[in-house]
């Protein structure tokens, strides 16, 4: 499987921004990675990569639960941005709602929904999902 270059991961909780770019550093899942504790500053992030053109990450990995954008909120706002390609997204959540993964097949930007914590097996699995 092929290293990707930049990934962004939101999260509005830090323990787990931590450990999720702890692990993706050691499972050499990407060269780079940022990460954000708010979904607005996520999306004002790639609104000025897409007018500067500055990289845009390859993957995106967010929360649904946080406060101010929810995840929901993030990838309505984020399915409006005009990008060349598109940016495969995964729900990176605590959450075991049904619904939430239900409502989750209605985005084609979504390609997975991935339960906490994030494991090497998981990162392993966004990969081939990626293949694709």
């Amino acid at each position: 499987m092929r290293k990707l270059d930049l990934a962004y991961v939101i999260d509005d909780d830090e323990i787990i921004i931590y450990l999720t770019d702890k692990l993706i550093k050691k499972s050499d899942f990407c060269e780079r990675i940022e990460t954000f504790t708010d979904a607005r500053t996520a999306l004002n992030r790639l609104e000025f990569s897409l007018k500067t053109g500055e990289n845009i990450p390859e993957v995106i990995l967010f929360d649904l639960n946080m406060p101010g954008l929810s995840g929901w909120d993030f990838i309505d706002e984020f399915k409006t941005l005009n990008f060349e390609k598109p940016i495969p997204t995964f729900i990176f959540t605590s959450s075991i709602d049904p619904n939430d993964k239900q409502r989750s097949f209605q985005y084609e930007e979504i390609k997975d929904f991935i339960t906490k914590p994030l494991t090497k097996q998981k990162l392993d699995k966004i990969l081939r999902l990626m293949e694709d």
